[in-house]
Order: structure tokens, then sequence, then C-alpha cells
């Protein structure tokens, strides 16, 4: 079973190496202790292209140390960074578990040893008034070897030329310092301090930078490189040409900070999915959803040549996810109906009855919530699904905008959230207009997609403007109104089709029939209480945005 924790720490190097902190200068500091020196010993995997690098995301093999084994580390901003840690195994083959957390950073290449590392570890600890360790001083003495499968024939990833690291070297007849050649060693000094048992908050700060002061009086500075993986692969890189970022201000740098956003939210959802952690495959759907409302929303910003075909992928991502999250709403909602309905003012065989069918429905659910989520599973193990991501990351990095983009960012983003209400406008007096019955059902959903829309589209305004936050939050309130409705108009169906069949296999259906007449109700409460709730929702000024 990984164990997962939060480390917070800070790289330096070039300073001297006989560098004593001065206990007294640092808050929350008695003193300095001596810890065991350290032999480590660690091997490094990704694809051969280092795309596992490129995401900031490191996955070792480590002998040696207080804490060896297997570990995957990705940063999270703020000198903090997420550990992932299993035991040690007899092979170098990645364990299945820490595999599938780097799927959709890999794009279903193969994980190979890129790197070894070799590290002499000299440690001390700074204790608190009671002896405890509150931060760990880290000196290494580094020895880094690019092994063979280290990118064979694949371009350089990004990264800025570095003349030359200090004590860095090639091995004869190994390439030139500067080349990122298999065999190549690259050997260095740098210092460490690292947080003790996840600190965080602005008492670690203060000790963090009161450290760090000290430090910088010995001429140590912080690391150019996040980690010592990237620091080896950054040797001899010449920077390639970086996008130019959208005009501040402009309606382009508003649409690039959210697309940015939900594709990093889109990538981090996958993991959870090839788990199963609770909602990961609602989360992953919604932040698909919200990058093609996205796309669609502000499309006369960016070039839909290169927009419509990724919105069209992303609507089939939402397919593929959406049998298996059908299946997980089914499973939890008529299950807690038929609780409701039990306790309630259910009684005797009827009270057993409903029990014993809210649990055969919970069954049978689940497993075809199973069986829908390998097949979704199969999918995001295909090529289609991982172009969609390269696609989605190359459009982050350089955003498709028309020449539109660059213009003030308010004008722009009025216009959108206007025709966004018009569009729901339409679609909710299209809905009140409609027969009850499968035609006014289908109205109402798609009212309810018109303003899951709108209420995206808020949410990517509301960072300029007030008036589209609260935009956002009334078309939320409309769309949760709305999806009830068609949850239950869903949920209806279902229960139907159920009693069809328990009444072919010769059981009683009575309690499916309560349970189709409680949700028939609360699908027509829903529809009976949008007029109140869209009137709210277009009281809501556009004019400041």
């Amino acid at each position: 079973m990984a164990a997962t924790h939060i480390e917070t720490e800070r790289k330096y190097e070039g300073g001297a190496a006989e560098t004593r902190l001065n206990p007294s200068g640092l808050p929350g500091v008695s003193g300095v202790v001596p810890a065991p020196d350290e032999e480590l010993d660690a091997v490094y995997y990704d694809t051969a292209d280092l795309r596992l690098l490129a995401h900031g995301t490191t996955l070792r093999k480590r002998a040696g140390g207080h804490d060896e084994g297997w570990h995957l580390k990705r940063g999270k901003g703020d000198d903090r960074r997420e550990e992932i840690q299993l035991p040690t195994t007899d092979d170098d083959v990645v364990p299945e578990e820490l595999h599938v957390r780097v799927k959709a950073l890999a794009r279903g290449k193969p994980l190979v040893p890129v790197l070894r590392m070799r590290t002499r570890r000299e440690r001390e600890h700074l204790v608190d008034g009671h002896g405890a360790a509150v931060a760990e001083i880290a000196r290494d003495h580094v020895a880094a070897e690019i092994l063979d499968a280290a990118r064979p024939g694949g371009r350089r990833p990004a990264g800025r030329r570095r003349a030359g690291a200090r004590g860095s070297g090639a091995a004869p007849g190994t390439g030139s310092a500067g080349e990122d050649v298999p065999g190549r060693i690259v050997s260095w000094a740098e210092l460490e301090v690292e947080l003790e048992n996840g600190a965080e908050g602005a008492a670690a700060k203060s000790l963090l930078d009161a450290v760090e002061k000290q430090l910088a009086s010995d001429g140590w500075q912080r690391s150019a490189s996040a980690s010592k993986t990237a620091r080896v692969f950054a040797d001899g890189h010449h920077t390639q040409a970086t996008p130019r970022p959208p005009r501040a201000g402009s309606a382009g740098q508003v649409v690039h900070d959210r697309l940015v956003e939900q594709v990093r939210v889109l990538v981090a959802t996958d993991p959870g999915v090839r788990l199963d952690e609770e909602e990961a495959v609602h989360d992953m759907r919604v932040a698909a959803r919200r990058l093609r409302s996205l796309l669609r929303s502000y499309r006369r910003l960016f070039d839909r040549a290169v927009t419509d075909p990724v919105a069209d992928e992303l609507r089939w991502l939402g397919r593929v996810l959406g049998d298996a999250r059908d299946h997980e709403v089914l499973a939890a909602r008529l299950t807690g109906r038929a609780d409701d309905l039990r306790l309630a003012d259910a009684t005797g065989a009827t009270a057993a009855d409903l029990a014993d069918t809210g649990a055969r429905i919970h069954a049978t659910e689940l497993r075809s919530y199973g069986l829908a989520r390998a097949a979704a599973l199969a999918e995001l193990d295909k090529r289609r699904y991982y172009r969609l991501l390269d696609n989605l990351a190359a459009m982050a990095a350089d955003p498709p905008l028309r020449a539109r983009a660059d213009h003030d960012a308010r004008p722009e983003l009025r216009r959108t959230l206007r025709r966004e209400q018009r569009r729901l406008a339409d679609r909710v007096a299209a809905a009140r207009s409609a027969p009850v019955g499968p035609e006014g059902d289908a109205a109402l959903h798609a009212a309810r997609k018109a303003a899951k829309r709108a209420r995206y589209a808020g949410e990517t305004a509301q960072a300029f403007a007030p008036a589209a936050k609260r935009f956002a939050k009334r078309t939320k309130d409309v769309q949760r109104l709305l999806g009830e409705h068609q949850d239950a108009v869903v949920a209806r169906s279902a229960v139907r089709r159920m009693a069809v069949e328990a009444r072919a296999a010769g059981a009683d259906s009575f309690a499916y029939g309560l349970l189709y007449a409680a949700e028939d109700r609360a699908a027509a409460d829903s529809a009976a209480r949008l007029p109140k709730a869209w009137k709210r929702a277009k009281a809501g000024k556009l004019t400041r945005v």
C-alpha cells in the first residue's frame, strides 16, 4: 500500500562546504544535532523522451537511506512536493500502483531507466526545545550517470542552457560536457533543507526564510533546477522558442489562463479514474466539459480549425466516461431513495421489500459500473485519448488565438456572457412551453446543458469581474435544479426497466412501483421550481463585466 505525504524543501548550490547554521537566529530551533550519513543509490525511470520530467515529476527506485524504496514525486508549488512511496521490490519493474499514476503524463509510452544517481549524504537535524527534529539539513555529493535508454534518437525537452554546472564533467569517451549522451557522468554538490513531519504554513516559511538568510551569507543560492534529475538533463540544452503569452488584460489572457488550469485538472484526474477513487470519473468528466465549454463559448477568440476538432474529442471523452458515471449515480440514488421510503412510512413486508430491492439495485448497478468503468479504462489506454492530451498540452503551451483575442477582456467577456444568457433564456422558454412528458423532459435537459455552459463561461470570466461570479452562481443554481430533474428522469426510466425484468423473472415488483412514483414526484417538483429559479438567475446584470 502506497504512503503519501507532502514534503517541503528548498535546494541550494554554490556555497561554502563548511557552512554551519546558528540556531539562535532560527525561529523554533534550539540546536543542531548530527544525524547518520547515508549512501544512496537510485535509478530514475521515465519515458525515453523524458515526459515525466517535462511535467515536473520524477519516479525512482532507491537503495540505502532511511526511506529506501520506490518514490514518485511531483511539484505542488511553494516549495512543496507530493511524494508517494512504496516498499522496495526484488525486480526493477515499476509497481503498477505507481505506473497508473503517470500513464497520462507518459502518454502510454513505456517507462525505462534513464538515470542512475549515487549520493553521499551528510545530515544534521535542527531540533526544538524538546529535542524533536523540525528540519533536516542534507549536504549531498552527487554523481549521476545518463543511461542508454534516455531519449535514443528522441528530441530534447525544453530547458535552459547551463554553461557547465560546477563540478560536472564527462567520463572519458562518453561525450563532452554539455551533451546529454548515455554514459556521461555529471557530479556536483548541493544542500537541501527539508521540514519534518509535513510542516507548512507561516511558521514553516519563516523557518525556511531564516535558514536561507544564513545560507546566503556563505554564498549559497537557490538551485536553478527543481530537482536533481532536472539539473542533469538541463545541462547543454538550448532554449527552445517560447510562445509569446497573451497580452495582460486581454481576452486572450483570460481564456488562456482557464485553458491551462483545466488541462492541468484533467490530467490530474487520470490516476484517480484508473485507481477507482471516489468521484474521480465525475471529476474527469467535469474537467472535459469545462474545457469543451471554454472552446465553444469563447470560440470567437480561437482558431476554430484547431479547437473544433479538440472540442469534438472532449465530447467523445465525456461519453466514454458517461456510462460508468450514470451507473455510479444510480447505485447511490436509488439505494438512498429506497432507504428514505422505508424509514418514512413503510412497515412490515413493505419495509423489508424496499430494503431487499434497494440492496439488489445497489449490487446490480455497482456491477454495471464496474463493467462500464473497465470499458472506459480500455479507451483511456488507447492512442486516441493520449492524442487528445497531447493536443490539449500543445494548445495550453501555444494557444491558437485569433487577433480578436488581443482585445481588452471586459468587452469581449461581456459579449460572451450576454450571448450565453440569451441562449439559456431561449432554452428555458422552450422547456417551459413544452408539453409534460418525453418532449418536455428533453427540453429541460437541453436547458440544463445550456445552464452548465453559461455557468462555465461565467467561471472563466469571474476572476476579471464580480458580476461574472454572480452570473456563474445563479446559473449554477439553475443547472443544479435541472440536473436533479434529469437524474430523476434517468432513475425513473431505470426503475421501470428493472420492474419489467423483475416481473418477467416472477419477482414482486411492488417496491419498484414505489421507487418509480418517488422519482416521478422528484422530476415534477424540479420542473415546478424552475420559474422561480430562472427569475432569480436572469435578474443578474452584466453591464459591469
